[in-house]
């Protein structure tokens, strides 16, 4: 009998746990693919020479923010649809997707135009010619695929709402296995297309981005699951409407963007700061953001699943199936991160050993990859709270908090740690990653806060129940 309550009690839970993994696991595959297409360019770049490689260094750091600032204005699709599914509001989904291409289009224009005119970026880092050359040309050819990007992002964050992450991961991998035969003939030439070098690898990123374009409509108009709600002719689309969708992303979307913008330029400045302390120091600050990047996809997957749970528990208006989801999901982020944060303590040479052979990079890398291991768990923690609080629809205090978080506390505290003997003898680029574990935490604690006061407002709302 007791054995019986015991099952009948968690497995609720059981089945949050599987509906998470079939959201998040996508996910993660799918971001892992779209980070080797940077893995594939800065090989196959590298390959022709040293300023080849360096242009696509640089250019990818130049076009990463761009690409971002319209990434997070249309993630906040995501937690929209999810709610108007909840709620069966299927005119209100389709709706929401009609806005999101419509805010796309200026998105994805703007982008083009901004990440064509960044000479003057270029002006005041005294570069060589060559290399100028080649990381404008590469910024010009990347600049006319973001249109088309940009409304790849509103038909993604469309379906991931509706609880449908496949699609984002057979695309993304697509995406990976074209771009190499592309890159190969551009950046090589072959036949009657001569070798651009770097600047081939924008013109492949270009054609790739458009062709996941092509995939994602063809993929809505004929999946059984979202050709009634897209809508797509002339005579059922709707036109730009302030109240009906766009007001709403952009109340979401802009925080969002803002909230990414701030993490992002942070470790950039950390950079710039660090530039003059010599070779062995850039080099493993790189090494230890290479290495935390790729391990934080896995709670940010989760997270990203969390806001599409959240948000349909929202519009279901149901506080157990809300709970259920951020106490599942937060547990499993908290149980990877906890693994992988004790995998980071115990091969922090080993890691730092698959980047280089130099034994001064390696020994400072481990001391950064400790650094790093110590907030695996709070940064899950936090990028859990935020995805919840984003299907909440709830993204100006997380706004704020990165930016509390991230500048104030992890770069302003970690220049006085790096820098300084205020507080601590002076630590050098340590000093920052200190400043940034310490922002993580507080950025743990207050997002944590946030998001209990929140679903204590909609219970007394009446919102949830």
């Amino acid at each position: 009998m007791n054995s019986l309550l015991f099952t009948s009690k968690w497995r609720p839970y059981q089945l949050e746990l599987s509906q998470l993994f079939r959201l998040a696991l996508p996910i993660l595959l799918a971001q892992l693919a779209l980070t080797g297409l940077g893995v594939v360019d800065t090989i196959m770049a590298g390959r022709v020479g040293t300023k080849d490689l360096a242009a696509i260094g640089l250019g990818s750091s130049l076009l990463f923010p761009v690409f971002m600032i319209a990434t997070g204005i249309l993630l906040a699709l995501t937690p929209l649809v999810a709610k108007q599914k909840g709620r069966e509001n299927w005119r209100g989904v389709s709706a929401l997707l009609h806005q999101a291409i419509w805010v796309a289009l200026p998105l994805g224009l703007s982008s083009l135009v901004l990440l064509m005119n960044l000479q003057w970026v270029l002006n005041e880092l005294s570069l060589s010619p060559k290399v100028f050359q080649l990381t404008d040309d590469y910024l010009f050819y990347c600049a006319f695929g973001l249109p088309g990007i940009a409304l790849y992002q509103a038909f993604r964050f469309f379906w991931e709402g509706l609880g449908m992450t496949l699609p984002t991961l057979l695309i993304s991998f697509f995406a990976l296995l074209l771009n190499i035969p592309l890159n190969a003939l551009f950046v090589y030439g072959w036949g009657p297309v001569e070798p651009y070098g770097a600047a081939g690898c924008g013109i492949a990123t270009a054609i790739v981005m458009w062709s996941m374009l092509g995939l994602a409509i063809w993929y809505v108009i004929k999946s059984k699951q979202t050709r009634h709600l897209v809508k797509l002719s002339s005579g059922q689309f709707q036109s730009p409407s302030w109240t009906n969708g766009i007001k709403d992303l952009l109340n979401l979307g802009i925080p969002n963007t803002l909230a990414l913008l701030f993490e992002i330029s942070l470790f950039s400045f950390i950079a710039l700061f660090i530039a003059h302390m010599g070779a062995v120091v850039i080099a493993a600050h790189q090494v230890t953001i290479s290495y935390t990047g790729l391990a934080f996809m896995v709670p940010l997957s989760f997270a990203m699943a969390v806001t599409v749970r959240s948000g349909l528990a929202y519009g279901q208006g149901s506080l157990n199936a809300l709970r259920r989801s951020l106490r599942t999901g937060m547990a499993v982020a908290v149980f990877i991160s906890s693994g992988i944060a004790l995998f980071t303590l115990l091969m922090m040479n080993e890691i730092a050993q698959l980047y280089t052979q130099d034994s001064d990079v390696i020994a400072l890398a481990s001391t950064l990859l400790l650094l790093a291991a110590t907030y695996q768990v709070f940064d899950a923690i936090q990028v859990v709270s935020a995805g919840a609080l984003r299907g909440l629809h709830s993204t100006k205090v997380t706004m704020i908090v990165t930016f509390i978080s991230y500048w104030l506390i992890g770069m302003g505290l970690g220049a006085i740690f790096a820098f300084t003997d205020w507080i601590l003898p002076a630590m050098g680029v340590a000093g920052f990653w200190l400043g940034i574990v310490l922002g993580l935490v507080l950025a743990a604690v207050l997002l944590q806060l946030k998001l209990r006061y929140l679903i204590r407002r909609l219970i007394r709302t009446g919102e949830l129940q």
